[in-house]
């Protein structure tokens, strides 16, 4: 462990047999040169070069064989396009102009810690970030998926053509160190953590550069309100549509990415909850079927294991007769623990009321997804649920929709500064 009350002035030199340079890695430039001269360097927000890079590399995903015919990296694709960047470039523009009186600059340096729960997480950081002007250290896991190695396959071939990607950016990956991530975090002007909350708790003690600021992302709960007697009322199509959109925010990320569902709660009379909840399952396994989408048997045991150790410690009735998910309905509050496996493990449970969710909520939920309800009743729910810690309500299918605003926090002015001129 680094003795955090004695840091030389640059202490990332020497850093570069520690850490590998997975993208991009010019031959000629050492990673302790790298970081020197990114301390020292400044970029224009959303400048054309970087707009076009990004274009570049949405174009690139779209068009890999292997990127091309995974959803959620097809997603980000579609998130990095020029239509979706100019969103953003006139979002900051807007912020500009709210405030004749600041200069915004780019905070500087950044490093990402990105999670391995959620494959594309890192991208949806590092663009912003990047757009926004930043010079960018993203630390990946050393246990990656495939798919992520074909996006920094993508990115360091892209880099060769794009000197900006070439310049400011380093993805990298290193073993679980204390001392190479305070030196990093010495490095950096904005420190990320995206993980769990025991990765934050191991990240955040290590000495931050004092003129730093930091935004984490710890574990969170999600779940699910539909209307009962809307649902069972619903035409096909609708219905149909709503269970398209249920397999994206469960299956994605295996139902462990922080904002997939793990309750669905109705709000019904008992009849029209029993027959809702009946034909969601029907509906959300025809669609796996159509997908063709089969768990591993490793993911079917875990689930079961689950829901008997529920029914261990709650009244709650089990059913297990759809092949792509296990369904648990919970008849008491002691069945709604924060504790969950993943893999297609639905919890149901009744609400007399849609108010009724407001108590059940705390500062550990972010994503809401809903269905059947009118804009009126969402803002007021909004309104009560974020004050217990709910930081988003959003349509069942977009959980996992990126914004700029997450967890209740602004990343746009994250990875910027303010200059007062008066």
């Amino acid at each position: 462990m680094t003795d955090t009350t004695r840091i030389p002035a640059r202490p990332w030199h020497g850093l570069g047999d520690a850490v590998t340079i997975l993208a991009p890695n010019p031959p000629d430039v050492t990673f302790s040169r790298f970081l020197d001269a990114s301390h020292e360097s400044g970029a224009e927000p959303f400048a054309a070069d970087r707009i076009a890079a990004i274009e570049t590399l949405s174009s690139a995903f779209l068009a890999h064989p292997l990127l091309r015919q995974d959803a959620a990296s097809t997603a980000a694709a579609f998130w990095m396009r020029r239509a979706q960047v100019t969103r953003l470039r006139e979002e900051w523009e807007r912020r500009v102009q709210f405030e004749p009186g600041v200069v915004r600059v780019p905070v500087g340096r950044v490093l990402h810690i990105a999670p391995s729960n959620v494959d594309t997480l890192f991208l949806y950081s590092w663009v912003l970030s990047f757009l926004c002007g930043n010079a960018n250290v993203v630390r990946l896991s050393q246990q990656r998926p495939v798919l992520v190695d074909a996006m920094l396959e993508t990115i360091e071939t892209l880099s060769r053509t794009h000197e900006v990607l070439r310049q400011g950016d380093r993805f990298v990956t290193y073993a679980h160190d204390a001392e190479i991530t305070t030196a990093l975090s010495q490095w950096c002007s904005h420190r990320v953590i995206w993980g769990g909350s025991e990765t934050v708790a191991a990240i955040r003690p290590l000495a931050l550069n004092p003129h730093a600021s930091e935004r984490v992302f710890g574990s969170k709960f999600s779940y699910s309100v539909f209307h009962a007697a809307g649902y069972g009322s619903a035409a096909d199509a609708d219905r149909t549509r709503v269970a398209q959109g249920m397999f994206n925010d469960l299956f994605w990320f295996d139902q462990m990415a922080c904002s997939s569902p793990h309750v669905i709660f109705w709000v019904g009379g008992e009849a029209d909850v029993s027959a809702a909840i009946e034909r969601l399952g029907s509906d959300l396994q025809s669609e796996a079927d159509r997908r063709g989408f089969v768990p591993e048997a490793s993911t079917a045991v875990l689930r079961r294991i689950f829901a008997f150790e529920l029914a261990l410690d709650a009244d709650v009735g089990v059913r297990m007769d759809h092949p792509a998910f296990v369904e648990v309905r919970v008849r008491d509050a002691a069945g709604l623990t924060r504790e969950y496996c993943g893999g297609g493990m639905l919890r149901h449970y009744r609400l007399d009321r849609l108010d009724d969710l407001a108590a059940l909520a705390n500062e550990g939920d972010q994503t809401v997804t809903h269905f059947g309800f009118d804009a009126a009743s969402l803002h007021a729910l909004a309104a009560r649920l974020g004050a217990r810690g709910v930081d988003r309500v959003v349509p069942v299918g977009e959980a996992l929709a990126f914004d700029t605003v997450w967890d209740g926090f602004d990343l746009l002015d994250d990875f910027a500064r303010r200059v007062r001129v008066r």
